[in-house]
């Protein structure tokens, strides 16, 4: 019989679901890394390719907030003559300087920008 009334029992059930919730967060703090570990990689491994494009869109992910630090991401979509659209994540300096219809070269490596030239007109 246990001295405690129960309390043993309800004890150990408590630092189960307490380690079973450490072992979670370690785990998806691992998967995260090991994910932008892949990305990184598999961006390296990559060509450098340039494409023709023009600038079709612009965004900006926002998270954070509240008691937490903001965080930006600036995105770019573009659009190839054949009509193929494809989205890269920009520095905000250079996102800043696109303007929606510029046409020019999109140079990239995997999913990474690299820059933009844009075609002078004539």
């Amino acid at each position: 019989m246990d001295p405690f009334g129960g309390f043993g029992m309800m004890f150990a059930l408590v630092s189960g679901f307490a380690i079973l919730f450490i072992v979670l967060v370690f785990g998806l703090i691992v998967f995260a890394i090991v994910k932008g570990a892949r990305k990184s990689a598999a961006n390296n491994a990559a060509p450098e390719v340039s494409a023709v494009a023009t600038v079709v869109d612009k965004r900006i992910e926002t998270t954070g907030g509240g008691d937490m630090s903001v965080t930006q991401h600036h995105f770019v979509t573009f659009e190839q003559p054949g009509g193929e659209r494809f989205e890269l994540e920009a520095p905000a300096a250079e996102v800043g300087l696109l303007v929606v219809g510029d046409r020019g070269s999109v140079t990239m490596k995997g999913t990474q920008y690299l820059a933009f030239a844009r075609e002078l007109m004539r």
